[in-house]
């Protein structure tokens, strides 16, 4: 799955990446461990009703839009932070946005944890070959029943590991859909066939991805530079 994301860049770099109008130039404080549970409003990137692109923050567990409390959808959203390839079509959470809300988060890499024994040891993921990886997501629009405002939110798409994320995420064997450069306009497009978005689903190999061990601590860390800092594979000893 994917539920801790890095997002550190400034939003201008972004912009300029992926030749996208910002939306939202907010001040905000980066992300070096940005931990979905906690529903950060991350930069995302979708289209706009002119084709252009949009960089714009989004809060991360995705919320329908129900005619329910917003305390209820939160909750909710602690269960929409990844929503499966394989069913993203049917759940009621997701099929309403699958076909014509799609987007991307940009992030520098992310987070999982590799079990060892009775251990479990963060990783951080990253490119090897781009500044960013494309994750492909979902988005929706709710509006607060009491005050009326509305909250834009997203989901990653996660599917079957590869080979690296295999080694790694070596229980549920699960990683985030990321894109090629070259298939972003496809996935944002809410024109695209839904063959054609089933196929963008399909997981990429790890020919552009590299992984080191982060601080076993990470949870602890929270939002800080240490959050990526790389360390030793040596196993921790223990003293009788």
């Amino acid at each position: 799955m994917c539920y801790r994301t890095t997002q550190i860049s400034k939003p201008y770099e972004y912009a300029n990446y992926y030749k996208a109008i910002l939306n939202d130039e907010e001040h905000s404080e980066p992300y070096y461990h940005a931990n979905g549970f906690a529903h950060p409003k991350l930069l995302t990137i979708s289209n706009g009703k002119d084709g252009d692109r949009i960089i714009d923050r989004m809060q991360w567990g995705l919320i329908p839009n129900w005619n329910k409390s917003l305390a209820d959808m939160i909750k909710l959203s602690n269960n929409t932070l990844n929503a499966k390839c394989e069913t993203v079509f049917s759940l009621p959470s997701f099929k309403g946005s699958i076909l014509t809300k799609r987007c991307i988060l940009p992030v520098e890499g992310f987070f999982e944890y590799k079990e060892v024994g009775k251990d479990k040891l963060p990783y951080f993921i990253h490119p090897k070959q781009h500044p960013f990886f494309n994750l492909a997501c979902i988005y929706s629009y709710y509006q607060n029943p009491e005050n009326k405002e509305w909250i834009k939110s997203f989901s990653i798409i996660t599917g079957p590991a590869n080979e690296l994320m295999t080694d790694i995420h070596n229980t549920k064997f699960r990683q985030p859909i990321i894109l090629s450069n070259d298939q972003i306009s496809s996935w944002l497009d809410p024109n695209s066939s839904k063959e054609e978005v089933i196929y963008l689903m399909n997981p990429c190999d790890d020919t552009n991805m590299a992984a080191y061990r982060v601080d076993r601590e990470l949870i602890k860390i929270g939002n800080a530079p240490d959050a990526l800092k790389q360390i030793s594979e040596e196993p921790r000893t223990t003293l009788f």
